[in-house]
């Protein structure tokens, strides 16, 4: 196994998992869209942070389901 980097983009739109080699070179990556803020205020914006956080996991799993990565 190589030594790889994996980065996460917890964006407003979408969140994204990727996957680097030590050279910076994109390996692979999975994206996640996510929907907008929501606000019980006017002015407010909010976000659930479990729902970040499902994302982030469904954006990683589909990550380590692509050919040629190995999640070990």
């Amino acid at each position: 196994m190589r030594d790889q980097l994996l980065a996460i983009d917890n964006g407003t739109q979408s969140v994204r998992a990727l996957l680097f080699d030590l050279q910076g070179n994109l390996l692979a990556k999975s994206q996640v869209h996510i929907e907008p803020y929501f606000a019980r205020r006017p002015g407010w914006a909010e976000q659930n942070p479990e729902y970040y956080w499902s994302a982030l996991c469904q954006a990683c799993q589909g990550l380590w389901a692509k050919p040629g990565v190995d999640k070990a």
